[in-house]
């Protein structure tokens, strides 16, 4: 139930529509009830020459069908049958085509709505969920889950409502037809049910599990697809599809589970009804025989319980589609109740510009999965308009540093300051609009360059883009492209270069007109040639802005005012670069060891 309530506020909204359904939902119950009447209308009126027609139905039928009518009781009913059957069952197609209609719209809109607060949940969860999900398990979420939520939406409430409430009206016309019969039938309803729970919650259980190994498939798909390049240089082709193969026979496995508990629920559903039928007909058979019972009544009976049988395995049908989406609700709720690490506090400060420096005290970061901490004690001030660069080995906390300044993480320990504002008491949104980025992996999008260039500037004029790409360096290779700046580039903008991809995100980085430049490994990743392109764009930009460089070729961050060096996490020294070659330390010996690189790579040629 607490379950089911988490969709109350999606379908509050709707519920004039749902009112609306529900109320067709009953005029196809009723009309059910009605046809239990005409079958005993039928077959006294017909078989005893009952006269159903009182003085002013008489008159009625005089002026409407007046050549049609005779004498004779039994023609009059006849009439009445004639015209009342399809009258009765275009009401019931006319109610049941609207139920059908605005259930779907309902399943549709409230799955829309589920999908769109769940993409948007996603975005304002902190960095620290993400880093600890597979993509794939929230892909699976997103798509299939939702899938089977909306089955259950459109469905479930068919089942409930219309087919409960035609067992309902169906099983008081049986009791005015007669009460013994009615009782032999309610009897088996709770044998049904020592049937339905169990087997409702294996089907749940099971789902639940297949849904979740669904999640580590999308994932395998996901994880192929996009190294595939690697998969087929390592020859892994084998490897990969043996891992798939042991997932997708434990998805067949899980699956096979509840299709084991819904198969078996028919079959089981079919024998109790004709256990009942069996008595039904062996009580009925001994009234007639005794003149307790007349041939209508009878036949109104079996009638009813006909119609109600269908209605009866549509419950048990309900019993496994309920369970099955709500195991995949509770998956999607699962991701919808996680709360973001980082958020504002309440009444946050706007951060306008920074007027003096940005400072570090003392901060210490440990992610959740290691067992040391990526940033400890670190402590150091960057003024305005200073360049700064941040060097170290790999693992040193470097690419932590950047995370940190952008508050994709708060630190545990220690702060950092904005003109002596504590970064916490900052609102992020104008923060990282103060803030350009360009980092060593370049993500581009599925859009064209202009919508690639204008990211979270959509509204900005082709101009100023085109501008932003001059400054980047980037204009000349952009009009070269088939459509120029209206070129899609396709998933992740793997038609470019890299030294392209990092120009179009300096281009981004440009177009906000950044006051803080944070550079990670921006051109660690490019070839001699492109380096050098995107060296002098990073250059061109970063004159008159406070600018953290984060390097790893210490050839391009020689002309920093300061350089701090990492390591373990901490700061083993800073200073100019001219300064930290006299000392001898890390620095020196990371510097000494690139500058032999080139000589070796000339002798390997």
């Amino acid at each position: 139930m607490k379950l089911l309530k988490k969709f109350l506020p999606y379908v509050k909204p709707h519920r004039l529509r749902f009112y609306q359904a529900a109320i067709a939902m009953v005029v196809v119950a009723l009309s059910n009830m009605a046809t239990v009447g005409l079958i005993d209308v039928v077959i006294n009126g017909l078989l005893k020459g009952d006269d159903l027609t009182g003085s002013q139905l008489d008159e009625f039928l005089s002026q409407f069908a007046g050549p049609l009518l005779d004498k004779s009781l039994s023609y009059r009913t006849l009439v009445i049958i004639t015209i009342s059957l399809p009258l009765l069952m275009l009401i019931k197609s006319m109610a049941a085509y609207i139920q059908n209609y605005l259930m779907s719209w309902l399943g549709q809109r409230i799955t829309q709505q589920l999908r769109e607060d769940l993409f948007r949940h996603l975005h304002r969860l902190s960095l620290e969920f993400h880093s600890g999900q597979k993509a794939g398990e929230i892909l699976a979420r997103a798509t299939n889950d939702l899938t089977i939520v909306q089955s259950m939406l459109q469905f479930v409430p068919l089942y409930l409502i219309r087919d409960f409430l035609t067992v309902i009206f169906l099983m008081t016309a049986l009791f005015f037809i007669n009460k013994n019969f009615a009782l032999v039938a309610l009897g088996m309803i709770p044998i049904a049910s020592m049937v339905i729970i169990p087997l409702g919650r294996k089907m749940r259980d099971a789902s639940s599990k297949s849904q979740a190994i669904m999640g580590n498939i999308y994932h395998r798909f996901q994880e192929s697809l996009h190294g595939m390049m690697l998969v087929k240089a390592l020859n892994y082709e084998e490897g990969a599809t043996r891992k798939f193969q042991k997932e997708n026979e434990a998805f067949f496995t899980q699956m096979m589970r509840y299709l084991r508990a819904t198969a078996l629920s028919g079959p089981l559903m079919e024998f109790i009804g004709s256990l009942m039928m069996a008595g039904l007909f062996f009580y009925g058979g001994r009234e007639i025989l005794h003149g307790n019972m007349d041939a209508g009544a009878f036949g109104g009976f079996l009638g009813a319980f006909f119609m109600a049988y269908a209605p009866i395995k549509n419950l048990g049908k309900l019993n496994s589609e309920l369970q099955r989406g709500l195991a995949s609700s509770e998956r999607i709720f699962q991701l919808l109740d996680e709360k973001p690490n980082v958020v504002d506090r309440p009444g946050a400060r706007r951060l306008s510009r920074l007027e003096t420096a940005i400072t570090l005290d003392d901060v210490t970061f440990q992610y959740p999965t290691r067992d040391t901490p990526a940033l400890d004690h670190v402590s150091f001030e960057v003024r305005r308009g200073e360049t700064i660069a941040i060097v170290g080995p790999s693992g040193s906390g470097k690419s932590t540093l950047v995370q940190i300044l952008l508050r994709l993480y708060d630190p545990g320990k220690g702060r950092i300051l904005f003109d002596n504002i504590d970064l916490k008491d900052l609102d992020i949104r104008t923060l990282r609009d103060r803030i350009g980025l360009v980092t060593q992996e370049t993500m581009l999008f599925n859009e064209t360059v202009q919508g690639n260039i204008a990211i979270g500037r959509e509204d900005t004029p082709l101009a100023a883009v085109v501008e932003a790409a001059k400054v980047a360096n980037a204009d000349a290779f952009i009009q070269q492209l088939p459509h120029g700046y209206e070129t899609e580039l396709g998933d992740r903008g793997l038609r470019l270069s890299g030294g392209q991809r990092q120009r179009l995100a300096i281009a981004r980085a440009v177009l906000r007109d950044p006051e803080i430049l944070v550079l990670d490994e921006a051109t660690s990743n490019l070839d001699s040639a492109s380096e050098k392109e995107v060296q002098r764009a990073l250059e061109q930009i970063m004159q008159g802005r406070t600018s953290i460089v984060i390097a790893h070729r210490l050839s391009t961050i020689q002309n920093a005012d300061r350089i701090i060096v990492l390591s373990d996490g901490r700061i083993a020294e800073s200073g100019t670069h001219s300064e930290l070659l006299l000392r001898d330390g890390l620095y020196s010996k990371l510097h000494a060891l690139q500058s032999a690189e080139p000589k070796h790579e000339e002798t390997t040629a």
